[in-house]
């Protein structure tokens, strides 16, 4: 009984020290300091970086972000931390188009406890000439309190300052395959928080045939999942934030039975997708989303594998774990989007790909993704291959 009283004792007075500025938290309510050195070849070591790396801390058991900066060692120490389950987030620069990138999850932090682990590997990634600019997944209420997710759309930016051909240009979907908040499924031959392919659940080439389809610098196209005027037509949704009937594409499912309609919009082509439905919707909590260039040889000869056994459901058949494995080599953009800030453990892609998250934090919000400017007023996107920086919240999804 006496440990009982303790326990809601102390239980009682973190309550109260949570009620106040984090600053006025005593010292004893948080865990070690921990000072790391970051590496990256000589730099951090025997040459200097051209700037600070920036570190993200979030607690996910308490929800509280910490942000740490670097010197030109790559030497932080982290402090005030209060205790709980983290993810860390490391980003920097070694040239204007030469980013670094690291992440690290589930590293627990505990008051009275030494935390010893090993620090995470950075990797160097450069820009992409094609990028997702706007990514609206979450979903609408409707007039009546209902809920409506008809109205996805996906933009695709030239972010460079040269004409790009998009006839080689696939867009595809990954799952999580977990629970909300747990780790995915780790494929054979895969390192954790490390993968060198992405894994897609479905994947359309964007434009049909295979004559070149060239997209100006600073140009974009609108991808739906139902090209509708959806919030011009009671048949959809007058709620919705966003008119699609003029999409540049239009993900349509060519199969006899499908009652949807088929608008006016070019369909893209359905390259993989082996338990299809006859409406391609990203899930409202958030799946990670990649643009790949290859040809058709190319991507026919990425191998098609089944999800390891442990994240199956039984209740599915054969082809619904169907996904294909492709390498990161040819990946353009990858954005990695959760449901939340809290459930950050769930980590998708290799971090030289998307070291970081992106999310609306709601569902059925009306709320898009968008990639931020490189700086206030220009014209080029941020693109460091961390959508926790590049990417913010939009509270009126625009598709243009």
């Amino acid at each position: 009984m006496k440990v009982t009283k303790n326990i809601l004792a102390f239980a009682i007075s973190v309550a109260a020290l949570f009620s106040c500025r984090h600053d006025d938290i005593p010292a004893a309510t948080f865990v070690e300091d921990i000072a790391i050195n970051f590496t990256y070849g000589e730099y951090g070591s025997s040459l200097q970086y051209p700037e600070p790396l920036q570190v993200v801390m979030n607690n996910n058991t308490e929800q509280i972000e910490y942000e740490f900066s670097s010197d030109l060692w790559g030497n932080v120490l982290l402090t005030r931390l209060l205790p709980g389950d983290y993810t860390m987030n490391i980003s920097g620069k070694l040239s204007e188009d030469r980013n670094l990138s690291g992440f690290m999850s589930g590293l627990v932090l505990r008051i009275g406890r030494t935390s010893s682990f090993e620090v995470p590997q950075l990797f160097e990634s450069a820009a992409s000439p094609l990028v997702f600019k706007e990514i609206y997944y979450a979903g609408s209420p409707t007039p009546t309190g209902g809920t409506y997710r008809n109205d996805n759309f996906y933009t695709v930016f030239n972010n460079s300052d040269e004409e790009q051909d998009i006839s080689t240009l696939y867009i595809g979907m990954c799952e999580n395959f977990g629970g909300l908040g747990e780790t995915g499924p780790l494929w054979p031959g895969e390192e954790t928080g490390n993968y060198s392919h992405v894994y897609l659940k479905s994947v359309w080439k964007i434009t049909a045939g295979d004559d070149p389809v060239y997209l100006a610098p600073g140009q974009l196209i609108v991808i739906a999942s139902m090209a509708a005027p959806h919030n011009r037509d009671e048949a959809y949704n007058l709620s919705s934030p966003v008119d699609l009937s003029g999409a540049d594409y239009e993900a349509y499912v060519p199969d006899p039975e499908n009652m949807y309609p088929n608008f006016d919009s070019p369909d893209m082509e359905l390259a993989f997708w082996p338990s299809y439905s006859y409406l391609w919707r990203m899930g409202v909590f958030g799946q990670g989303m990649v643009l790949l260039q290859a040809t058709r040889e190319e991507f026919e000869g990425f191998e098609v594998v089944t999800l390891p056994e442990t994240f199956q459901d039984p209740f599915e058949d054969d082809e619904y774990w169907l996904c294909k494995k492709v390498p990161n080599a040819f990946v353009c953009d990858a954005v990695d989007i959760i449901q939340n800030s809290t459930v950050s453990n769930t980590k998708r892609f290799s971090p030289v790909l998307d070291a970081g998250f992106a999310t609306v934090g709601e569902t059925y919000c009306g709320k898009s993704i968008i990639r931020k400017p490189l700086y206030p007023g220009a014209q080029t996107l941020m693109d460091t291959n961390n959508s926790s920086l590049d990417f913010e919240v939009n509270d009126n999804p625009s598709a243009e």
